[in-house]
């Protein structure tokens, strides 16, 4: 079969399609024909040498899409040629996939392949960490760090479907108009500084409940800032410096809570709760992902490439043709 193959870590030059042995299933595991596969910045992370890869030669990505093709003794009702989409799926960027029955999920008739490949981490992270982690309540106030961006797209849908107040940011006018189509009450410029000195006046609230922060280590400082007593933060991701440092005596002044998240650890019963909350949103007519750019698979390294630049806002997605 054809997959994504990468034989050390670097830049993306180093991803290469080759042909590969189809893998076999264990008891609880389906067998996927892939269609289609969500990039993440988490895999370019694991391609660039950021973290540790197990062995190589190495498949990458963990989000996915397309139609079962064989069934293990105890993977649960799944049956042969079902539409599904899922995360946390090992190798994901191949023709056929051995993923856990656990993390894969209905597919609805109406999403499409590359659509749903690319709800796995960004749509699943955004509801974990809205309700699972800062149990957003009605009517509260969510700050959401870069509102284009595939995991704060989702979040604004999910936010607003709960009737939260969301303020979100966002760096040029493109950007904008995809935070705000999302539903944002409010967007700040984030080149901008003046909203981080006067957030009651950026955004019309007294100061955020719950806030999603993409880039922890640069924005600790105008969280604690920004936030209401007794609000929460989930540190979704600190690319830039994974062992941020923050205002410690501020952080009890405020009575804050900084938390923690990742897919790949979630408990079993999240993970289930969040793709039903997903998928309910979905068909309530209230979500949609935001399919930025497909690209066939032999283009994986321009898709990383792009990734990497941010070069488009939503989601990239390699697709495989029959």
């Amino acid at each position: 079969m054809k997959a994504v193959v990468y034989h050390e870590q670097g830049s993306a030059d180093v991803l290469t399609t080759e042909e590969v042995a189809k893998p076999g299933i264990q008891p609880d595991e389906v067998l996927i024909q892939v269609k289609a596969i969500g990039l993440n910045p988490v895999d370019t992370y694991f391609r660039s040498g950021k973290r540790p890869v197990s062995s190589f030669p190495a498949i990458p990505h963990f989000d996915a899409a397309g139609i079962v093709e064989e069934v293990g003794s105890s993977a649960g009702n799944f049956q042969t040629g079902d539409r599904v989409w899922g995360t946390n799926i090992p190798s994901a960027a191949a023709e056929w996939a051995a993923a856990p029955a656990s993390n894969i999920f209905p597919l609805p008739e109406a999403m499409s392949f590359a659509e749903g490949a690319s709800l796995g981490i960004p749509a699943l992270t955004a509801h974990m960490a809205l309700f699972f982690r800062a149990a957003l309540q009605p009517e509260e106030t969510v700050l959401i760090y870069g509102g284009a961006g595939a995991v704060g797209h989702a979040a604004i849908q999910l936010a607003k479907h709960h009737n939260a107040f969301v303020v979100t940011t966002a760096s040029s006018t493109e950007k904008h108009e995809i935070a705000r189509r999302a539903g944002a009450d409010v967007v700040l410029n984030l080149n901008d500084e003046s909203w981080k000195e006067d957030f009651a006046s950026a955004s019309g609230q007294p100061g955020a409940d719950v806030i999603l922060d993409m880039s922890f280590s640069e924005n600790a400082d105008t969280d604690l800032q920004v936030l209401s007593p007794g609000g929460r933060i989930v540190a979704v991701g600190s690319p830039v410096n994974n062992m941020p440092t923050f205002p410690w005596q501020l952080l009890n002044k405020k009575y804050a809570s900084i938390m923690g998240i990742l897919l790949f650890t979630a408990p079993s019963a999240a993970l289930q709760e969040a793709a039903s909350g997903v998928q309910r949103a979905y068909d309530h007519g209230v979500f949609s992902p935001h399919v930025a750019r497909t690209y066939p698979i032999d283009e994986a390294v321009q898709a990383h490439k792009d990734l990497e630049s941010k070069r488009y806002s939503g989601n990239l997605v390699l697709t495989i043709s029959e």
